[in-house]
């Protein structure tokens, strides 16, 4: 066997041993990446795995202001799929802040605004604070089958929430945090498995303060007109020696007029005694008025760094809601059919990062057979 086959067929083994080498890591990095994450998933709960977020919560609310809008985010980067009813916990630090005292709307992808409500319990009594649910209570006080949301494995949901604040309610500091009630579902049925449960994580939520407005200006503010002219008039009388008395009379009139707010009127004429002041030339003005008012102070903007909450918020003490199967599998449905509208690829699942590494070792072992081969072409040329 020639010395080039021999090449040829080494780089072939190569390539091959490469690509069962590289096969054997990834499933060996999958399994060990796995293990962990099963053991972690049996000791959290569905709610706890998802990751809850809140984005552009305004800085500053004013007290019986515009509503303010912002974010609650709520991704799902397990390996299964979740189903949850989405709330907001709002509390201010002395503990007084009221059902009464705000209101909360919310924005699903797609439709329009509606208007949250008190979760059953939330009110006044859970932890001196407002737990409101992004969605609607029916009359038997349990949400309704269209509140109850899901999120596929690997997706995320935007829900938009705008709130605004009472003339009365109480000043100062102020948090919201996201909150879901949540459950896991069936890979196989997609109905709920295991025990749902709340998940309130304070560092996940946004401080606030809440502000007075700011006073409106009463009336119209009266210009003041002060003008101040300076006249100076100078005639002069020049007798000649000889003939007939001849009079220069060069009056000089000058004006300047200036519109002070402060200022008091002067005037300074100046004329010689041997000869009455002359009256001709009358100095002209002509007074402005400006007047400025104050712009109102904003009703508040945000930063761009949401502040933290510097008090302690606790895990809802409200009434489990319901998780009624119909609503679960109509809610799934939706779900399903947002995700094929998006119809994103990719995600973040790990054969993507397997299949871009066995690319990766087969180009390589190809360019090794082709350089093989070119350096074969030249000897024989």
């Amino acid at each position: 066997m020639s010395i080039r086959r021999t090449l040829a067929l080494a780089g072939a083994a190569a390539l091959a041993s490469s690509m069962v080498l590289a096969g054997a890591q990834g499933a060996m990095a999958v399994g060990a990446t796995d293990a962990p994450s099963a053991a972690a998933s049996a000791e959290k709960t569905a709610a706890q795995l998802l990751g809850l977020s809140l984005q552009g919560v305004p800085d500053t609310f004013i007290a019986g202001g515009d509503a303010r809008e912002f974010t609650y985010r709520i991704d799902n980067p397990s390996k299964h799929d979740d189903v949850f009813f989405p709330l907001l916990k709002f509390k201010n630090k002395a503990g007084s802040l009221k059902a009464k005292d705000l209101k909360v709307e919310y924005q699903l992808p797609g439709e329009g605004w509606q208007t949250g409500a008190v979760a059953p319990g939330g009110g006044d009594g859970d932890d001196s604070a407002v737990t409101v649910l992004l969605g609607q209570v029916g009359d038997d006080q349990n949400p309704t089958d269209d509140s109850l949301l899901v999120v596929n494995r690997g997706k995320g949901l935007a829900v938009k929430v705008r709130v605004s604040f009472t003339g009365d309610a109480p000043l100062g500091r102020a948090g919201v945090v996201p909150v879901v009630f949540a459950a896991a579902l069936d890979d196989d049925s997609h109905l709920p498995t295991g025990t749902p449960g709340f998940s309130c994580d304070g560092i996940r939520g946004a401080g606030f303060t809440i502000k007075k407005a700011a006073p409106t200006p009463t009336g119209k503010p009266t210009p003041t007109t002060t003008t101040s002219p300076t006249a100076t008039h100078t005639p002069t009388h020049t007798p000649t020696p000889t003939g007939s008395p001849t009079t220069s009379h060069s009056p000089t009139a000058t004006a300047t007029p200036s519109t002070t707010a402060t200022a008091t009127p002067t005037g300074t004429p100046t004329t010689q005694p041997t000869t009455p002041a002359p009256t001709t030339g009358s100095p002209s003005a002509s007074p402005s008025a400006s007047a400025s008012t104050a712009a109102p102070a904003p009703s508040g903007s945000s930063t761009g760094a949401q502040e933290p909450i510097d008090f302690p918020v606790s895990v809802p003490k409200i009434t489990p809601p319901k998780i009624v199967p119909a609503a679960v599998t109509k809610a799934k449905a939706a779900a399903d059919n947002a995700d094929k509208a998006l119809a994103t690829t990719g995600g973040g699942d790990d054969t993507t990062a397997i299949g871009a590494a066995g690319g990766a070792v087969l180009v390589a072992g190809i360019g090794t057979l082709v350089v093989l081969r070119r350096r074969k072409s030249a000897q024989q040329g």
